[in-house]
């Protein structure tokens, strides 16, 4: 009886681990994605129509890498226990993991017809994912003093 009372136990502690590593392995799943979304963009010979300003890309490889930043800042996040990991460790690794996907793609783009790899391409990549992690990193301290302070009564003197 006191044998099964401790299986039973660690039983149960298994399945409640089972749990959390399968919900951190399932945070991985959006940022998996939306690399999968850059490499067909990627593929395509031509990504944008003929005569497509510049700018238009340039605010495109901003807004894509930014995003994969924060998916990754998510994903990484999540494997701190409750959250309560180093965040700018986090965020240092969700910006380097960035900006190698970024130089990969740069990398896959020299071999399809038509694209050419570019490192004004990759500093905007890196932009992107820095101003992205900055402000993963940066707002959440910042809203939570803010909502501390406000409910701080005033004192006077």
């Amino acid at each position: 009886m006191f044998l099964s009372g401790i299986l039973a136990r660690g039983r149960t502690r298994v399945k409640a681990g089972d749990k959390r590593s399968i919900s951190r392995a399932l945070r991985w799943l959006p940022g998996l994605a939306w690399m999968a979304w850059i490499f067909s963009l990627s593929q395509q010979s031509t990504p944008l129509p003929v005569g497509t300003a510049s700018p238009y890309a340039s605010f495109g490889h901003v807004a894509l890498y930014g995003g994969l930043a924060l998916l990754l800042f998510w994903a990484l996040r999540g494997l701190a226990a409750e959250g309560d990991g180093p965040l700018w460790l986090v965020a240092g690794l969700a910006f380097a993991l960035t900006v190698l996907y970024g130089a990969a793609d740069e990398v896959h783009q020299a071999f399809v017809a038509g694209r050419t790899a570019s490192e004004a391409d990759l500093g905007l990549d890196a932009a992107g994912a820095l101003l992205a992690v900055l402000a993963a990193a940066c707002l959440p301290p910042l809203l939570r003093a803010r909502e501390g302070a406000a409910r701080r009564p005033e004192r006077h003197p």
